[in-house]
């Protein structure tokens, strides 16, 4: 088997580019300005990294972390791309492609996280977990298919939403979302199993893409040769590079919002280290004194773990290019020091006050504003299909309100995939799975501020303005 990139930098499109472009490198920036000009990348400047509705500027947004990604991703890359190029496995010209790729994975790999980070997510599956089985009529819960497409929901997570957010729910052209390569959608797939799929461990411990993307995802696997379950090789560094970058900033912002001091950072390593490892050998400099944490640990011990990864991906490159290598970043080294820097963040920065009253804020926000979109989801279709096609339709006039509050895109990204259903016995099943994803695809592309505003709307709080 010839471990070359040829294969792997593949530009094709569900649907055909409108435009001819002479080179592959000019495909990959075809999907960067797709990326960067879309408004679900637009809205990451008001969603949170860790502090939700912070007003001081210094402190990340999903948008600064997701530049602080991207550059680190690009080092990377272009530092895997040199030593590949050495080893004659990759051209010149493909340098320039793979690291092309792995940016535009980057600038992709937060853009399905919904309203308050992880307690988003985790209050969409409580919801979905508590109440899903709950709303539909009888023929629609006793039908074969209703269990295994509500792990759509019970799993749901910022990155099987993001491949969807991409990929149907920019309808301002057509059904196909960005339209982007199929190099750069494969570089997103950061879990390698459907929602429902049996959970393994490593690239299968969560989902990667819903059910109502298994079809599409299968299609692309097909097309580009790669076997499902496996792992295209460049998000491994698209992966590496979020771990740094997080690892990094959360303790910064931490320092800028004083819950912590950059000396108590070094204090707490090296007592979670002594605890961890006893007397191994601590692989990076711990300065005695820090006047600045980004100038002498944040910027010297990237530069470590991008050097530790990219040796390791060209010592086992065959078992990343097959896609079935653990994580980039060793385990003995560097893994270990961003693990320790892991559990100083939830120790002393996610279990703050602060922290946790913006989380538990968040579930209530995400819950109370699904639990006011259930009566939509008890509607029966006959009545929904006009409602949602605004026919003349009497009564319903609070569920005519709250359809009118839901996004165009999502509206229409429902319509297209209500077309292509059978009218047949199972019918009023998926319709009724396409209807939930289109409520959870509105509250999710909701920013912070905007999730709170509607909350405070829909609980008669305060009137929400335009």
């Amino acid at each position: 088997m010839e471990l070359t990139y040829t294969n792997k930098l593949i530009v094709n499109r569900v649907r055909p580019s409108t435009i001819t472009r002479k080179s592959k490198i000019e495909e990959f920036y075809s999907d960067r300005s797709r990326i960067i000009y879309c408004s679900s990348f637009r809205r990451l400047q008001q969603k949170a990294q860790v502090f939700s509705l912070e007003s001081n500027a210094s402190v990340r947004t999903r948008m600064t972390h997701t530049l602080e990604v991207s550059d680190l991703g690009r080092t990377l890359a272009n530092r895997i791309a040199q030593r590949l190029q050495e080893k004659k496995l990759i051209t010149v010209e493909e340098m320039a492609e793979f690291v092309s790729v792995v940016e535009n994975a980057c600038f992709l790999h937060d853009i399905g996280n919904p309203p308050f980070g992880h307690f988003g997510e985790a209050a969409i599956q409580d919801w979905s977990q508590k109440n899903l089985f709950t709303l539909p009529s009888e023929d629609i819960y006793r039908n074969k298919n209703f269990q295994s497409l509500m792990y759509d929901f019970y799993e749901f997570d910022g990155n099987p939403q993001g491949f969807r957010t991409v990929t149907k729910l920019h309808t301002e052209t057509d059904e196909h979302g960005l339209n982007l390569t199929y190099a750069t959608l494969l570089c997103i797939l950061k879990y390698s199993r459907a929602a429902g799929d049996d959970v393994g461990t490593g690239i299968l411990k969560k989902a990667g893409y819903f059910l109502s993307e298994k079809e599409l995802v299968e299609k692309i696997y097909k097309e580009s040769n790669l076997e499902l379950k496996h792992r295209f090789p460049l998000t491994y560094i698209m992966e590496a590079a979020d771990d740094i970058a997080y690892c990094m900033s959360d303790i910064a912002d931490g320092i800028e919002k004083r819950l912590v001091t950059s000396q108590e950072f070094i204090s707490e390593f090296k007592k979670e280290w002594k605890k961890e490892y006893g007397d191994d050998k601590i692989p990076v400099d711990l300065p005695k004194k820090v006047t600045s944490f980004n100038v002498q640990i944040s910027i010297p011990w990237s530069k470590i773990a991008i050097e530790e990864a990219a040796e390791n991906y060209i010592n086992n490159h065959e078992l990343f290019y097959k896609g079935i290598a653990d994580e980039l970043i060793p385990q003995n080294n560097m893994g270990r020091v961003l693990g320790i820097v892991k559990r100083i963040s939830r120790k002393i920065l996610y279990s703050s006050i602060e922290a946790e009253s913006i989380e538990l804020t968040g579930y209530a926000v995400i819950t109370g504003i699904l639990k006011h979109y259930e009566s939509i989801l008890k509607i029966p279709y006959n009545d929904f299909g006009k409602l949602i096609n605004c026919e003349p339709l009497k009564g319903y006039d609070l569920e005519k309100r709250l359809l009118n509050r839901i996004g165009e895109k999502y509206v229409k990204a429902y319509q297209f995939a209500i077309k292509k259903l059978k009218r047949d016995k199972n019918f009023s099943t998926f319709e009724w799975w396409l209807r939930v994803h289109m409520i959870i695809d509105h509250i999710s592309g909701m920013t912070d501020d905007f999730a709170l505003k509607t909350y405070q709307m829909l609980e008669g709080i305060n009137l929400m303005k335009f």
